[in-house]
């Protein structure tokens, strides 16, 4: 296989073995429930962002692209900005959330002070 295509599926596995394990429930919410246990651990933090999760995922993903150590070591990090771009690429576009009402404007019919 060339290196190229062991690459890209590399680091297709990586994005998605870190956004399975930090952002999805998986079957009978086995990943959601080993989030919930971590909790506000440094295992729990690491398990929610999916950027963490792809550096250490790229490690292994790494010696399936292979090459000596000095690549291996541009392979691993390249792994894992890959799945960085991937969750940045499909992220939702910024939504406004009204944090509280804002007492200028009305907010029921009561017109009493026309």
């Amino acid at each position: 296989m060339n290196i190229i295509f062991r690459f890209t599926l590399a680091a297709l596995a990586c994005w998605r073995i870190a956004f399975l394990l930090s952002r999805e429930d998986g079957p009978w919410q086995v990943f959601s429930r080993l989030r919930n246990r971590a909790g506000k651990t440094t295992l729990g933090r690491l398990l929610s962002c999916v950027n963490c999760l792809g550096m250490w995922t790229a490690i292994p993903l790494a010696f399936f692209v292979g090459g000596n150590w000095t690549e291996l070591v541009v392979i691993w990090l390249a792994l894992s900005a890959v799945t960085a771009l991937i969750d940045e690429a499909i992220r939702p576009p910024f939504e406004w959330h009204e944090a509280q009402a804002d007492e200028l404007l009305r907010t029921g019919t009561d017109h009493s002070d026309d």
